[in-house]
């Protein structure tokens, strides 16, 4: 993906087909993988958008009456998100579905529900801002539209930003760490290194990790793990002080018992500007690691293979 194309996303003017959705106190998105990751990155823009999401099938226990549904699948057949789109019909429930066709696209026309339609041929945690910008159409968030559009940076620093980090993470396990509030950044770094470079990866957040996770790397066992972490820390200058402090001591502590850190500044004054800036250099990370690795970065062979076991 060239920078042109993430522009491209940025500023994609989707639009509602068959009628309008009604405001609803309360939102549930239902969605899978890629697919779901529009529902987290809006409350990554947004933390006060009471918004929820369901990555099962049929709908959340105590499924409320009044929320608005909406059910997402870039392809538009996942098995799961299509139960949650038919059980929200089944009840009677306001309900709005994002796909690029499908069996829900035919689902969504059949039942008179309305969608909006986004392009295909394209990996789902790569289409996520033509997702994203249509989950804000329905949630009618001019606001963070315009945010989206206006989100700009430096494609030659992003880029090199990539190479870099691509060379500390070659032939590692990546270990994603972000404030709880930018978790969202830490755990696509995840997907992408998981999908595109087909290596293992973590993900977590301050200050959770500090109970539990980071004991794990205070031994010399199992050294076959340890000694291939490579923790990548994303820092925050809006993230509250006491999560920074926590940060700089985790750092410390694990550099005197000889594990790799680096420490990355999340560059954009806006929510919308840091989203997509992190998104761009991890999916040029994850495409240089695979191309490095000899494996094709567009396909997920397995978990299709898996699909069709079903």
């Amino acid at each position: 993906m060239t920078y042109n194309d993430l522009l491209q996303e940025l500023t994609r003017e989707p639009h509602i087909e068959n009628g309008s959705v009604k405001k609803a106190p309360s939102i549930v998105v239902g969605g899978m993988g890629g697919s779901a990751l529009p529902a987290f990155a809006t409350r990554f823009l947004d933390s006060t958008i009471p918004l929820s999401t369901h990555r099962d099938y049929d709908l959340p226990e105590g499924a409320k009456t009044d929320a608005l549904y909406i059910a997402i699948s870039h392809s538009g057949n996942t098995a799961e998100t299509i139960s949650f789109a038919r059980k929200a019909k089944e009840n009677n429930f306001s309900l709005a579905v994002i796909t690029s066709g499908g069996e829900l696209f035919d689902f969504a026309k059949e039942s008179n529900v309305p969608y909006v339609q986004v392009p295909s041929h394209i990996q789902p945690r790569n289409a996520l801002f033509f997702l994203l910008r249509a989950l804000l159409v329905l949630l009618d968030r001019s606001d963070l539209l315009t945010a989206l559009s206006d989100a700009t940076f430096d494609d030659a620093s992003a880029l090199k930003e990539a190479e870099n980090l691509a060379d500390i993470l070659e032939d590692s396990l990546p270990i994603y760490y972000a404030s709880r509030r930018n978790g969202f950044l830490s755990w696509v770094s995840k997907i992408h290194t998981n999908e595109t470079a087909k290596m293992p990866a973590i993900a977590n957040i301050f200050p959770e990790l500090n109970h539990n996770e980071m004991q794990a790397f205070d031994t010399t066992a199992p050294e076959s793990v340890g000694s291939i972490a490579r923790f990548i820390l994303l820092h925050d200058d809006e993230d509250d002080s006491r999560l920074i402090r926590r940060m700089s001591v985790f750092a410390e502590l694990m550099r005197e018992r000889g594990r790799s850190v680096t420490d990355i500044s999340l560059v954009g004054g806006t929510r919308a500007a840091k989203l997509s800036r992190r998104w761009y250099v991890m999916h040029h990370v994850a495409h240089e690691l695979a191309t490095r690795r000899g494996v094709n970065p567009e396909e997920v062979s397995m978990i299709e293979d898996f699909k069709k076991r079903l």
